[in-house]
């Protein structure tokens, strides 16, 4: 009897051991943060799902592998020897590249740790002198990807707005010093000061105009009211709005509408400025005597597709995937020539987006250029 409780108990702890190992591993697993442990030399010991996925790791399993082959930031593997050697727990924000212009952040916790034996047999504690006897480190490795990201993005705000505001606001206080110190006097040059400056206060009121509309589609609280609406009709009265900029330039507009083409789910105000914004544009950059045409019906997905291809001057491909951000422009003299603001396809991509739809753009640098965007027809 007596040398059977040994093994009872030995067995018991080993069974406690296991399940607690096993309730450690399906945390590790399923935590949102990556977590990394590693050994004193740097060895990983384990690696959960999460930093897989943030690091993109390969399938092999790179336990056994040292930390630097994973996670290659010279500042980070620093600060990690240092825990390791001193046993001081750290936070450091680190940069990981995954290919330009993806930058991936993480606010990684370094902490030390001593393995315990396995039957209970717990190491020595540790005196105030010794502080190297230190047998790994967890790592947790806190996403804040986001957060950078939003805050790059509101310091480009303010800049663009500032640059954007500076401009006409410039030209309106330099016209009208001159006026006020003697230029009044003339009719001519007067006039054209008065024009100069009512230009660019035109330009203020559609800035301004264009930050309300966006700050307004960016708002957690705004949902459009999507209401049956005939594309056919709003279509017509789009043309209607850009007909006399074609004409003064001699461009052909072309509609082409699937018969019958059902009606989609929107709110008409918004889906309004879509389409005047889209072709606007694209009357704005074909040249004299080119063409114009909208195309709207139901494609592959059962999705209303409408298309605006022009032959216009056409943009590179390296630019697509930024033409809908915020004050983004390809040519950007071009553009503040032709009384662009910067903000109308950001526009555009946020009242797609609230129509459950996409928007997209193809084109290169010489054949003109087609934005498709889709909406949900009415079932």
């Amino acid at each position: 009897m007596s040398s059977a409780q040994p093994v009872s108990k030995n067995f018991s702890q080993l069974k406690h051991l296991f399940r607690e190992q096993h309730v450690l591993m399906m945390l590790l697993k399923e935590f949102r943060d990556g977590i990394l442990i590693c050994d004193r030399q740097g060895q990983i010991l384990q690696v959960n799902r999460s930093l897989k996925q943030f690091l993109q790791l390969p399938k092999e399993d790179v336990v056994g592998r040292h930390v630097e082959a994973v996670i290659q930031n010279p500042a980070f593997l620093k600060v990690l020897a240092t825990v390791l050697a001193t046993g001081n727990t750290c936070v450091e924000e680190i940069t990981l590249a995954q290919g330009d212009p993806h930058e991936l952040f993480f606010e990684a916790h370094i902490v030390p740790i001593n393995i315990p034996g396995l039957l209970g047999n717990e190491p020595a504690p540790l005196t105030e002198t010794d502080t190297q006897a230190v047998d790994g480190c967890v790592i947790i490795f806190h996403d804040i990807t986001d957060i950078r990201h939003t805050e790059r993005m509101r310091r480009d705000f303010v800049a663009n707005v500032s640059h954007e505001l500076r401009t006409p606001l410039s030209a309106i206080e330099g016209y009208s010093e001159t006026l006020i110190e003697g230029a009044l006097d003339d009719p001519t040059v007067c006039r054209d000061f008065i024009n100069v400056i009512h230009r660019h206060s035109l330009r203020l009121t559609q800035l301004v105009e264009d930050l309300l509309d966006l700050s307004k589609l960016e708002s957690p609280d705004y949902k459009p009211e999507l209401l049956p609406a005939s594309l056919q009709v709003l279509i017509q009265q789009v043309l209607a709005m850009v007909q006399d900029k074609a004409e003064e330039k001699n461009i052909q507009l072309t509609v082409d509408i699937q018969e019958p083409l059902p009606k989609a789910q929107a709110e008409l105000s918004s889906l309004q400025q879509v389409l005047t914004n889209l072709l606007d544009n694209a009357i704005k950059y074909t040249p004299t005597d080119g063409r114009v045409v909208l195309k709207a019906y139901v494609n592959d997905r059962q999705k209303i597709q409408v298309d605006v291809i022009d032959n216009g001057i056409g943009i590179e491909p390296k630019y697509h995937s930024r033409i809908f951000e915020r004050f983004y422009r390809v040519d950007k003299a071009r553009s503040r020539e032709m009384g662009g603001t910067g903000l109308g396809l950001s526009i555009v991509k946020h009242i797609v987006q609230l129509h459950n739809g996409e928007i997209w753009v193809e084109s290169n640098d010489s054949n003109g250029s087609t934005f498709s965007f889709t909406v949900d027809p009415v079932l």
